[in-house]
């Protein structure tokens, strides 16, 4: 995984995560209207965090063994 490819990645997971904390998302807005609440959200933003700190966390150690990999093989 290259430079770009994991800047991409983390930008993925990180508007990916705040998807479910932001009330104008349009998931959010439609189940707001199902259950007749005005700004509703999945997650608050205290979840959304951890769950991209978790996801960031995970990528880490995933360039970490991919870079650990390469180095073996040269």
């Amino acid at each position: 995984m290259n430079q770009a490819q994991i800047r991409q990645e983390i930008a993925e997971i990180v508007a990916g995560n705040l998807r479910y904390a932001d009330p104008f998302d349009r998931m959010n807005l439609e189940r707001g209207k199902q259950v007749g609440v005005k700004g509703f959200t999945i997650q608050s933003a205290e979840e959304a965090l951890a769950d991209i700190m978790m996801d960031l966390q995970s990528l880490e150690q995933e360039a970490m063994i991919e870079g650990s990999m390469q180095s073996a093989q040269l």
